[in-house]
């Protein structure tokens, strides 16, 4: 009866650590994630990205663009995520790009299949695609 009950208690303990370890691993994956596609987004002059929401167990993320001249936020979500490295570059490709605009959507459904392409070289220095497969 003793040994299960140190078996049950290395079992709880051991299982709080990895949950934490997972746990700590997601809010940084989160960081990098929302830092590079703040830092994207502003850098090429398309506006300001807030509210940024992270999914790392389905690959999604939505946020909040406050377009460069307008004066109403865009919504943006995210359906999947995935890294790519091109001649040594890391990517982050945002692909099912979907707006609370509809032209905007369709120019995405049309012309932007293969996703955006944002570079994590910037926000990772060169980890970028390891830390978001771990």
């Amino acid at each position: 009866m003793m040994f299960r009950r140190l078996v049950l208690a290395a079992f709880l303990l051991f299982s709080s650590l990895y949950a934490a370890e997972l746990s700590t691993m997601d809010a940084f994956r989160s960081k990098v994630l929302t830092s590079a596609v703040s830092f994207y987004f502003t850098a090429r002059g398309y506006g300001k990205v807030d509210n940024v929401t992270v999914d790392t167990t389905k690959k999604t993320l939505a946020f909040t663009l406050m377009p460069e001249g307008e004066k109403q936020p865009l919504s943006v979500a995210i359906g999947s995520y995935m890294t790519l490295t091109v001649d040594k570059e890391e990517y982050l490709i945002l692909q099912k790009v979907q707006t609370n605009r509809i032209w905007l959507n369709r120019i995405f459904a049309d012309h932007m299949e293969e996703g955006i392409k944002v570079p994590l070289g910037s926000v990772s220095k060169g980890a970028g695609s390891l830390l978001l497969k771990l």
